[in-house]
């Protein structure tokens, strides 16, 4: 893992090859030589490699992302990635950041903090990168503020589509292992004659989220022979329509039965496994003692500045 920014090593050797072919950010490269340069540098296969390179540009993994895609860098969905052949790379404006801070070139930034590693089925939840920002530098000038304030400013994980995650933050923020539960928007409409499902969490498959509820929507052989089961499982939708796009995000269109109000809907829709999802998270160490751990290991830099150089790849 790289020391100074908490990116790993495969991560920061993608970087590398991507800094070393002058891929920039809006300057992409071919995917293909990237990993051919991953290759000779740390000798993991181009098939491995391209996996940890989709990652970092997909938007719906973590919220600072350190590469900037070119093509199909695939969908949450049932749509793969094209082939590392097809499809082009540069730096993100955090990418480049990293990089200066692992080359000593700025003080060390937190990203490794702030993208966590739920993504890639661990245990470190992803944070809002400002919020991460702000409480450091509140540690830097007020040395003595307390835990509970460094907490309540970096405030619950955050997962870059917007859905709502609830959990014993207490727990986590202390360290110990615990459930967050991670849930779509789910609205009832104006005219309140539909629901619908929005920002679904990061870990659920759209396409088969839809295909759960048009299967829970269909009338069972065997529904007059078990009753109870039925109406446990049973869906009452009318109809089901996906209206999702790239430009707005998640959207399936729920349309109720005759007899069911919309809002019973709802209530029913917030029980499927999809519309909501769990996660277990645990951080290696109480969150404010990081950030402190994080100020002191590096308290001869220039930290003001590297958190600076950071806000602003945030923001640009």
């Amino acid at each position: 893992m790289g020391e100074r920014s908490g990116v790993g090593l495969v991560e920061c050797t993608v970087l590398e090859a991507l800094d070393s072919l002058g891929a920039q950010p809006r300057r992409h490269r071919r995917s293909v030589k990237v990993l051919e340069g991953v290759e000779e540098r740390i000798g993991l296969a181009p098939g491995y490699a391209y996996e940890v390179l989709l990652d970092l540009a997909r938007p719906w993994k973590m919220p600072l992302l350190l590469v900037d895609g070119e093509g199909n860098f695939g969908s949450r969905g049932n749509d793969p990635a094209a082939n590392y052949r097809y499809t082009e790379a540069g730096l993100s404006r955090a990418g480049q950041v990293v990089l200066a801070a692992e080359r000593a070139e700025l003080g060390p930034v937190p990203v490794g903090l702030i993208n966590g590693n739920v993504y890639r089925e661990g245990l470190r939840p992803p944070f809002r990168p400002l919020a991460i920002i702000e409480a450091l530098r509140e540690v830097i000038q007020r040395p003595k503020v307390t835990s509970k304030d460094l907490a309540s400013i970096v405030g619950p994980p955050c997962f870059s589509n917007g859905c709502t995650v609830t959990g014993d933050f207490a727990a986590m923020a202390a360290g110990r292992r615990t459930t967050l539960r991670l849930e779509a928007r789910v609205t009832v409409s104006d005219d309140k004659r539909r629901v619908l499902i929005e920002n679904l969490p990061p870990n659920a498959n759209p396409d088969e989220v839809a295909h759960t509820l048009a299967s829970r929507a269909r009338m069972r052989a065997w529904a007059a022979e078990h009753p109870g089961l039925y109406g446990r499982i049973h869906l009452p939708l009318a109809d089901l329509r996906d209206e999702s796009s790239e430009r707005h995000g998640d959207l399936l269109v729920c349309v109720p039965a005759r007899g069911t109000t919309a809002e019973q809907l709802r209530g029913q829709l917030m029980d499927v496994y999809g519309v909501y999802t769990k996660v277990h998270v645990a951080l290696p160490r109480p969150l404010p003692v990081m950030l402190r751990s994080w100020v002191k290991a590096y308290a001869a830099e220039d930290l003001l500045g590297s958190l600076a150089a950071l806000e602003n790849a945030v923001h640009g």
